[in-house]
């Protein structure tokens, strides 16, 4: 009798120290949310209809960033919800608060997760090959990597964070095919002088500038002008369908891949 009063004395000492003894059970963390097959299935169907006119058919890049691999504004299901519920500010990222369903946004993070976590394919060619490839075609006149190069084309630094192999091989052999923001090609014509073309760099109603081929800047006040053409569908970069060989291309292409910014 003694023994059992000690027993139940301790326990109930314990039980006004700590709670009751189910209390450590529920403030255990929450597990993670994991997917149903079903939620990656609905998610691609979201992701289809939304998400693919910016970051590509398979989320591997397009206007919006690579989906595949690691992923630089979420970390997991609850933060690409988030994401996709809000946007990303500073970019062109919006929110999908109001067109979706808290359930669709949940779907479509999933499947964007899947992306994220899928073995990389292997891209054809050799890195290697195509850096020095890239250095003997000149493409460092234009472009900029690790704070080398030119600056008439767009930075490489990251690129394939944001492009996938596929969107890779098109700029480089249909560089008109898909126009990065910022890099309007126009055509100036002024009333005396040899015409401009090249990037727009700014424009107002009075001044318009450009940047040639050559780098150069050119300030030109618009009542100087007899035209200025917006070649909407144009490009400075040529094409090099016919320059490079197959292989040179898988290389060139292999080589983009690796270029992910900061490691």
């Amino acid at each position: 009798m003694g023994r059992e009063f000690s027993a139940l004395a301790i326990a109930g000492a314990l039980t006004l120290l700590t709670g009751p003894l189910d209390a450590a059970a529920q403030v255990r963390p929450a597990r993670p949310p994991v997917a149903a097959p079903t939620d990656l299935a609905a998610g691609k169907k979201v992701f289809d209809s939304q998400c693919a006119w910016c970051h590509g058919n398979e989320g591997d890049g397009g206007m919006g960033p690579n989906l595949h691999g690691k992923l630089r504004h979420a970390t997991d299901l609850k933060s690409i919800a988030g994401i996709i519920a809000g946007g990303i500010p500073g970019t062109d990222m919006p929110g999908f608060s109001g067109p979706l369903t808290e359930r669709a946004r949940t779907q479509a993070a999933a499947y964007v997760q899947s992306l994220s976590r899928a073995v990389q394919r292997p891209v054809a060619g050799n890195a290697q090959r195509g850096a020095d490839l890239y250095q003997s075609t000149g493409c460092g006149g234009c472009h900029v990597i690790d704070g080398r190069g030119g600056i008439v084309g767009p930075e490489l630094t990251n690129i394939a964070a944001r492009r996938g192999p596929a969107y890779l091989r098109e700029s480089i052999v249909k560089p008109a095919a898909s126009h990065p923001p910022g890099y309007l090609v126009v055509r100036a014509v002024p009333k005396s002088g040899p015409e401009v073309r090249g990037i727009r760099l700014n424009e107002d109603v009075f001044w318009i500038h450009i940047r040639d081929a050559g780098g150069a800047v050119h300030t030109l006040e618009k009542s100087d002008l007899t035209r200025v053409d917006r070649e909407i569908e144009a490009s400075l970069m040529p094409s090099y369908e016919s320059r490079l060989s197959a292989p040179q291309l898988d290389d060139m292409v292999a080589y983009l891949s690796t270029l992910r910014g900061a490691k």
